[in-house]
């Protein structure tokens, strides 16, 4: 399998967990302020968000430009959890944060061997 193949998959999968399930999917992430109208709204848009990226990496024929607005997405992402800390559950920051981290730790790892191809598209046995 391509590891662009695996990373567009999961953010498919959670892009199709927010649109279709915005409270649990944020009440996972964030707490129970997920399950207020506001927020079920702003996770869909997420969600669609994700679908879209997911998408468009399947889809190009260079990952780069995908694989950037994916690392932007999920440093925005990162950077407003750090901007909620002092109001989320407390045993939500660190999870919420590392979800979001390790989805653009990856991406950048994508991002920079998409350079040489073979790194990028095939997955080493």
């Amino acid at each position: 399998m391509r590891l662009v193949t695996g990373y567009a998959a999961g953010r498919l999968a959670f892009g199709a967990a927010s649109l279709l399930a915005p409270a649990a999917t944020g009440r996972f992430v964030a707490g129970e302020g997920a399950t207020l109208p506001d927020a079920k709204a702003f996770l869909r848009g997420m969600g669609g968000r994700e679908i879209g990226i997911g998408l468009g990496l399947l889809g190009a024929s260079s990952p780069r430009p995908w694989l950037v607005a994916g690392v932007l997405s999920d440093l925005g992402d990162l950077l407003g959890i750090a901007g909620a800390w002092s109001s989320m559950p407390p045993e939500k920051r660190l999870p919420g944060a590392a979800f979001a981290g390790f989805a653009a730790a990856s991406g950048l790892v994508l991002l920079g061997r998409s350079g040489q191809p073979g790194k990028v598209l095939t997955r080493r046995a």
